[in-house]
């Protein structure tokens, strides 16, 4: 059940240029990383190598550990694919628990959906 101000989970799948773009707004946490999880997998497997798959946070109220858990693991399988997760954070929801765990540079986080499609 939602209160007021929550938004409720969504993805939205978009492919810009080479790269394929999984916007989020929500909560990431047990309840719906697996359905994050399965949208990440199908940019995965829509991406080709080296193009990004861009995780777009920026409409995210929480990131829990699940989610961050997630997110490395699908960087681990771009990787392997020979591709890249980038993620776009710019609310303090995201941003300081990739800061508190290091992780900021690890998964490529940028402040905008142009940086992230901006070769570094």
């Amino acid at each position: 059940m939602l209160t007021d101000g929550q938004v409720p989970f969504r993805t939205a799948f978009e492919t810009v240029g080479p790269a394929v773009l999984v916007h989020v707004a929500g909560e990431i946490d047990f309840t719906t990383a697996p359905d994050l999880a399965e949208r990440l997998g199908e940019a995965m497997r829509s991406v080709t190598p080296p193009a990004p798959v861009v995780a777009d946070l920026s409409g995210v109220g929480f990131l829990g550990a699940q989610g961050i858990g997630l997110l490395l693991e699908h960087q681990d399988l771009c990787l392997r694919r020979g591709s890249a997760l980038v993620v776009v954070a710019n609310t303090a929801a995201v941003l300081r628990p990739l800061q508190a765990l290091e992780l900021m540079s690890v998964l490529g986080v940028r402040s905008s959906v142009m940086d992230a499609l901006t070769p570094a």
